[in-house]
């Protein structure tokens, strides 16, 4: 083992969500608060997560207690409350809801390198640590870091943790892989259940958009062959069904994006977009312009179908 520390929410999957109020600039009138994420740790959960010190200090076992109220800031939580100043030594604090008493003013004590803590949306507020003294948790995190296979150490770290207290429960001891993997894998079912879905949908588009078009081209065969009788030519022929079928195209694409906007905002506002924006240019344009092919390739197939037709045969068609 080379690090070990204990936090409330283990990197990457999640933290508390906190109203706060920076020293100097009250909140007053405001709709709403300014917010940070708060992570509750024990002195080392910086170096364990291999993070750095770019100012300040790691918590002491003095930190947290009363009237030695700490924090440990992320650089983004930094240049976003104090842009351009030194954090280290500035104050801010937690204010309640609904008229609540807001806690003591904080003490910023370090600004560790920024972490992604939570992978469920991309806006997350900035992140600051509050040492476990100062703020006891339900339940904790128990974290070691280590050259070798982690796993191979359950049965040592829980023989440890019963040796300091033997009616400390220690549970779910699994690797930070296997648990991110399970936090996801609400996100992987839907993810793939949506996949099923639109694929489902595509098929559906496309064959709805053939046989559209293949009826609509049916309905018209006396007019093709009267076209062609009088000198139409195969690729006027062709352009023609065509612009009927992508007219219809153009039609569904712009009322589809619009209803896959609208869906998208949903998905954001649930939390079931992770690292994709809900008007993400690449992925819109991308199924817009997949739907486009498998559109034109549907109209081409009855259009290439009219043009075969000999002007007799299809003036003897009734």
């Amino acid at each position: 083992v080379t690090h070990a520390s204990a936090a409330s929410h283990p990197p990457l999957m999640g933290a508390s969500t906190r109203a706060i109020e920076i020293e100097g600039r009250p909140n007053g009138d405001q709709v709403r608060a300014p917010e940070a994420l708060v992570v509750i740790a024990t002195p080392g959960h910086v170096s364990l997560l291999g993070s750095q010190m770019l100012g300040g200090r790691d918590f002491d076992p003095f930190d947290g207690g009363e009237g030695r109220e700490a924090a440990i800031v992320t650089r983004e939580f930094a240049s976003r409350f104090w842009p351009g100043e030194l954090p280290v030594g500035r104050r801010f604090r937690f204010v309640g809801k609904n008229g609540d008493e807001p806690g003591p003013w904080i003490s910023v004590v370090g600004v560790s390198t920024d972490v992604v803590q939570t992978l469920r949306t991309d806006r997350s507020p900035p992140l600051a640590y509050i040492p476990h003294r100062q703020e006891p948790w339900g339940w904790m995190a128990l974290q070691v870091r280590t050259f070798s296979n982690p796993s191979a150490l359950a049965a040592s770290v829980r023989a440890a943790v019963q040796k300091l207290d033997g009616e400390l429960p220690l549970f779910d001891v699994q690797t930070l892989r296997i648990g991110l993997e399970r936090d996801q894998w609400p996100l992987k079912v839907f993810g793939s259940l949506f996949l099923s879905f639109a694929v489902i949908g595509l098929l559906m588009a496309s064959v709805g958009i053939y046989g559209v078009v293949a009826q609509s081209t049916a309905r018209r065969t006396r007019e093709i062959g009267i076209r062609m009788a009088l000198g139409a030519t195969k690729g006027g022929i062709i352009r023609m069904v065509l612009s009927r079928g992508i007219v219809q195209l153009i039609i569904g694409l712009a009322l589809g994006v619009a209803g896959a906007l609208a869906a998208a905002q949903l998905l954001a506002a649930t939390g079931f977009l992770v690292n994709v924006s809900s008007s993400d240019p690449t992925v819109f344009v991308g199924v817009a312009s997949l739907l486009t092919a498998i559109g034109v390739f549907a109209c081409w197939l009855p259009a290439r179908r009219a043009a075969a037709l000999e002007p007799v045969v299809a003036l003897r068609d009734e």
